[in-house]
């Protein structure tokens, strides 16, 4: 019945199969010389169920069945590191379940011994060297030591060498091998890294031809690793592919497999991608819908629920920075604490957690003004901070998103000490990243805002020229197909401006308009950050009005902001800004003209925007 399960996957299979071995073992009470093998088989049999249903109640009968067998099997048994590996493998995955380090501890000594009862020629000799490797690598998951890392690589090798070209087990060593390699490009950024993991997984792949079982996993680890290809170089065909293999892997799965909730999964994390990129909202819409299935598939205690929320909370929060609708942002911030709530201090992925709530605490504050909000979503970012000690793989990660909250802070309250400390916190995490860190450019572009903010408060024109130089930077590193090119563009065009503003050299204006109408032409009809490119162009043209008196300019420049103002309708948390906007060229166009209907249109523009405004907001003022 086992086997029949294992082919078919019928969860009555596997019932039944656990009820025959339950009386199978009361047929062979203590002293009977057979207990050891019932007690094995039905171990191995309910911790198949728990795989299947994620009931923790199963993992913990699976693991007291596994240690009273290892009991019955004293050093020498034959049977003794079998029944080792399956225990190391339960109390690995309630590790993964409940974060606790001693049972990863735990795994670990329990695989070292199973290494050790298989010498070099011993038959399962790669197989115990694959376990041990995958526990270590979930401990660098854990502490962030390189070191960990580097040893989980050094036996997936040395396991690998032992499983020639033609052996049996040689694909699932290539892709225990090609994971481990990507953890350390996703830690150290470099790039022959991630192409040494591709090739791993097109070599896995190769060795499971449509229909194969294992196809779905195969396909699945390579568009995972070309969709890292398409955050590192920004091409969309990478991200294309990445859809097209996801999508694969997605069709050849059954409804009830137990693996279709992380397909589905990793294909909603693509389209997401692709909206955050091309901006289109049926793919954000798709996301979401995909985001749903999978949170199906892991009701009430499941361990993979808290990720599956964090997921739709991710894709509200996206929904409501394009279409305003506030009640989005407040399911998002739900969703995030009930996820949370299950994610108890020690869980392994604590940190991701903390980090989501606190961005969509970042973004209630931007809406609404209320200083708490922000500083609950400063004290979240610290404790995930301190969840990240040095030497750990997403400490740069946490230093920028700390910094970037405290920047918040010091725009509302104008306190030096937060600018100076949120710069500090980028310069640590640009000291963490290599030059070739595919994090660096965006790392350098909020030390340029950081240091712009500077110049704008001091006046001091070396720390604009700086800002200049670094948003150079960033961009040169942003090449044309990065998504993110359009923010280095636009953060240069700002550099320019404020230039201009100081020196009053008008080819900086000129280079600010050439610089941002670039930035427009990568936000086409649809895009979620178009308003934005339109918003900064009418500003940039304003002040060439401002300069040159033509009032052509100024027509363009109303226009551009009325554009901006109509993709952020009522609700929009920037759609205040825009009111703002476009009052400012049209009291231009009235003293110039003197024209009364452009006065109270100016007035009602003000007026809506004052009404959008809640005191406490970073635009009262």
């Amino acid at each position: 019945m086992k086997s029949r399960y294992d082919s078919l996957r019928e969860l009555e299979d596997l019932d039944e199969a656990i009820s025959l071995h339950q009386q199978a073992l009361e047929l062979r009470p203590i002293g009977h010389p057979n207990r050891s093998s019932s007690l094995f088989n039905l171990a191995n049999c309910i911790q198949s169920r728990y795989l299947s249903q994620g009931t923790l109640g199963d993992l913990e009968e699976a693991i007291s069945l596994y240690k009273q067998a290892l009991e019955l099997y004293p050093v020498g048994h034959p049977n003794r590191s079998s029944c080792l590996g399956h225990l190391a493998n339960c109390i690995q995955s309630r590790y993964q379940s409940q974060g606790a380090l001693g049972d990863l501890e735990e795994a670990i000594s329990l695989l070292q011994e199973v290494v050790e009862l298989c010498p070099v020629g011993h038959p399962n000799r790669a197989s115990s060297l694959g376990s041990l490797a995958s526990c270590i690598q979930s401990r660098y998951e854990s502490n962030g030591a390189l070191r960990d890392l580097e040893e989980a690589i050094c036996l997936h090798q040395e396991a690998l060498e032992l499983c020639p070209v033609g052996h049996p087990n040689r694909s699932p060593v290539l892709l225990n091998l090609a994971n481990c390699i990507q953890s350390r490009y996703q830690s150290q950024g470099t790039l022959a890294d991630l192409e040494e993991a591709i090739s791993l997984h097109q070599q896995v792949l190769e060795f499971h031809p449509v229909g194969h079982p294992n196809r779905t996993a195969s396909l699945a680890g390579l568009a995972h690793c070309i969709q890292y290809k398409y955050h590192s170089q920004g091409a969309l065909g990478d991200l294309e592919e990445a859809i097209l293999l996801h999508q694969q892997a997605l069709e050849d799965l059954p409804v009830d497999h137990p693996n279709r909730s992380s397909l589905l999964v990793n294909l909603a994390n693509c389209i997401q991608f692709r909206y955050q990129s091309q901006g289109a909202l049926g793919d954000l819409e798709e996301a979401m819908s995909l985001y749903q299935q999978a949170l199906k598939c892991f009701p009430v205690g499941h361990p993979n629920r808290a990720t599956a929320l964090l997921n739709i909370a991710n894709c509200m929060s996206l929904r409501y920075e394009r279409q305003g609708a506030f009640g989005d942002l407040e399911e998002a911030i739900s969703l995030n604490q009930q996820a949370l709530e299950l994610c108890c201090v020690g869980y392994p992925n604590r940190s991701l957690f903390l980090a989501g709530l606190a961005k969509h605490m970042k973004s209630r504050y931007q809406s609404q003004g209320a200083l708490g909000d922000l500083e609950d979503a400063i004290s979240l970012y610290q404790e995930a901070l301190e969840l990240h000690p040095a030497g750990h793989p997403y400490r740069s990660a946490s230093l920028v998103n700390l910094a970037d909250c405290i920047q918040c802070r010091y725009q509302s309250q104008g306190a030096l000490a937060d600018l100076d400390k949120a710069i500090s916190l980028i310069k640590q995490a640009l000291e963490l990243w290599p030059l070739d860190h595919p994090a660096r450019p965006s790392c350098l572009l909020n030390l340029a805002i950081c240091i712009n903010f500077r110049y704008d408060s001091q006046g001091a024109s070396g720390d604009l020229e700086e800002a200049i130089s670094l948003t150079q930077q960033a961009l040169n590193l942003h090449h044309v197909d990065n998504p993110k090119r359009s923010s280095s563009l636009l953060n240069l065009a700002n550099c320019m401006q404020s230039r201009y503003k100081s020196q009053g050299a008008l080819t900086d204006l000129e280079k600010a308009i050439s610089l941002t109408q670039q930035a427009l032409e990568l936000h086409p009809v649809g895009h979620p950050n178009r308003s934005s490119s339109l918003g900064n162009l009418g500003n940039c043209i304003l002040s060439r009005y401002e300069s040159q008196g033509t009032l052509a300019g100024l027509e363009e420049a109303i226009s551009l902001q009325q554009q901006a103002l109509d993709l952020r309708p009522v609700g929009d948390p920037n759609r205040s800004q825009s009111l703002l906007d476009l009052a400012n060229c049209i009291i231009a166009r009235y003293q110039s003209q003197g024209a009364l209907a452009d006065l109270e249109k100016v007035s009602s523009l003000l007026q809506q925007s004052l009404d959008l405004q809640s005191p406490g907001s970073t635009q009262w003022a």
